[in-house]
């Protein structure tokens, strides 16, 4: 396969959040331009680079250790294109859908054959919520452009149980260098085990974006947006968006986001879709928000709310 160069990219962007916060449909709209390649998340250990084996890797930016030395040097091949992705072909997808992935490739190595034979691209989006705890180290080491999602506790414990994923606090909180950087004044909290699992994958959020909001708050040419923005004014939060990303807004690109997020009158994902981007997008927190028992949220509130407290209003937990 011939290669083209990477050189010409000098707008590398960072599309991230927590699981289940649109981080796919952010980097879908953002990619739409014929010179901007999609680069699907190269930090997951299921269908990113061989050799990333952890989920939610923290690194600092400083290199401390061999082990993040690296980590860096397999990051390393990201931006300059000399890099493959893992072929996902799970066993629960139809026989169709896995005979077509075994031949053209699933979405990562799919989207990467493309970009790698693209010769307009001069942006890259590389889009990844796996690697959220990377945010910071990608932009002092890389140059990224970060672009963090930010889902409401109750959209996001909602959308986990639609599909029954559930994050807990254990899968990040074995890494000393995030305890010391974040929680040595919160120990307590990152080393507590949930038995529900609606309080654990609360834990979670709390514990992620306490990470991202911290290192945001030092960066001003960080962008903070939240899913429930994106979803009630979709048109004026993406093309501030490609503003200040550098990106080139178009018609066919505006058009493209109205048919995704008005072409369909119901809120709710249609059955046995995991990501459905096409639904009325303005009603998504309001049906997330009522899916959820008074006690569920209550129990969410408690957890999270000293973060969530940054962004959102109590009044958003519906607690009265």
């Amino acid at each position: 396969m011939i290669t083209i160069a990477p050189d010409r990219i000098k707008n590398w962007i960072f599309v991230t959040g927590i699981i289940r916060s649109g981080t796919t449909f952010v980097g879908t709209i953002l990619s739409l331009p014929l010179e901007v390649d999609y680069i699907h998340e190269p930090f997951n250990p299921q269908c990113g680079l061989p050799g990333m084996n952890r989920w939610y890797p923290y690194i600092r930016a400083s290199l401390d250790t061999p082990e993040m030395q690296q980590f860096h040097e397999l990051t390393k091949t990201i931006f300059s294109y000399e890099f493959t992705l893992r072929n996902k072909i799970p066993q629960t997808d139809p026989w169709s859908k896995r005979i077509i992935k075994q031949a053209i490739g699933s979405r990562g190595p799919f989207y990467l054959r493309f970009a790698k034979l693209n010769p307009f691209h001069t942006t890259a989006i590389i889009k990844d919520p796996i690697g959220n705890l990377l945010t910071e180290y990608l932009d002092l080491q890389f140059g990224v452009k970060p672009v963090i999602i930010v889902k409401h506790p109750l959209s996001f414990i909602a959308s986990l149980k639609r599909v029954n994923w559930w994050p807990h606090l254990g899968e990040i909180n074995d890494q000393p260098h995030l305890i010391e950087d974040y929680f040595s004044d919160d120990f307590d909290f990152i080393q507590k085990e949930f038995s529900d699992p609606v309080l654990a994958a609360a834990a979670y959020w709390r514990a992620t974006y306490k990470v991202l909001f911290a290192q945001a708050s030092k960066y001003q040419n960080w962008q903070l947006i939240t899913h429930e923005e994106l979803s009630k004014n979709p048109i004026y939060t993406f093309k501030n968006l490609y503003e200040k990303l550098n990106l080139p807004w178009s018609k066919s690109v505006e058009n493209k986001i109205i048919k995704l997020t008005q072409g369909n009158q119901s809120a709710e994902a249609r059955k046995g879709q995991v990501q459905d981007f096409n639904r009325n997008s303005a009603d998504i927190f309001k049906v997330r928000r009522q899916s959820l028992a008074p006690e569920e949220k209550k129990a969410i509130f408690e957890i999270t709310e000293d973060v969530a407290l940054q962004i959102y209003s109590r009044e958003s937990f519906d607690l009265d």
